[in-house]
């Protein structure tokens, strides 16, 4: 699906959107990335699902809790069945327990290989973007390499409800969220080009970062429609 402009017919909206891409082209230019100049605009705010903070911070929660498992199960398969106790119970502390997705529910449940364990872990990139929305994390960094996992666990773990996590939530502008998808986007379209041409991807972007980075501000603004966090549309 490749991700236009919708809803927005005025010239507001239609400056709107190529100001932010001017914006996000002139970070690709200090970057070194490379671009190009007819890649669309992404949505502007009028038309897009601005999510509510405590929608978001649920996600993330539910999100890191089944992460821990696969990271588990995956680092150390014997430890699996403790860990799955362990993270379940805070699924109910949490008062979370219908929030996991299918695929969620499965690392749960060890329904699932080694690659479904390893590719649950990459969702540590997606979650830091749920956290940068929620203004727990201050900055989404150029990204050439993973998050801070000590720091997102514990943002997190040092909390013993969902109150005590929400009353830490300080949620962005959705100005600020269509800044950083339309800015993902372009990265994503350099990784997915040089992939394309058998070609490292440039100025030292990390394309599985890119790629978490780009699914998580998609569902932040739920840019295909679909609202699934398991298979978020991120076509460039």
């Amino acid at each position: 699906m490749e991700i236009v402009t919708k809803g927005g017919d005025s010239q507001y909206d239609l400056k709107e959107a190529q100001m932010r891409r001017k914006r996000s082209i002139e970070i690709l230019k200090a970057h070194n990335v490379p671009y190009i100049l007819h890649l669309p605009t992404i949505e502007t705010a009028d038309a897009v699902r601005v999510r509510s903070a405590e929608e978001i911070a649920r996600r993330a929660v539910t999100c890191l809790l089944a992460i821990q498992v696969a990271c588990d199960a995956a680092g150390a398969p014997g430890n699996f069945k403790k860990s799955r106790k362990f993270f379940g119970e805070k699924l109910a502390e949490f008062g979370l327990e219908e929030n996991l997705t299918l695929k969620e529910q499965k690392i749960f449940k060890g329904k699932c290989n080694n690659q479904d364990f390893a590719n649950m872990t990459w969702k540590y990139e997606a979650y830091w973007v749920l956290l940068w929305a929620l203004g727990i994390v201050d900055q989404l960094d150029y990204p050439s390499e993973a998050c801070d996992c000590e720091f997102a666990i514990h943002a997190v773990a040092d909390c013993e409800s969902m109150e005590e996590f929400m009353a830490k939530v300080r949620l962005r502008d959705i100005s600020e969220i269509l800044d950083e998808a339309d800015l993902i986007f372009r990265y994503d379209w350099a990784c997915v080009d040089a992939r394309i041409h058998e070609e490292e991807a440039p100025a030292e972007l990390d394309p599985d970062v890119v790629y978490e980075r780009h699914c998580g501000l998609n569902w932040l603004i739920d840019a295909d429609g679909a609202d699934d966090w398991d298979n978020v549309v991120t076509d460039t």
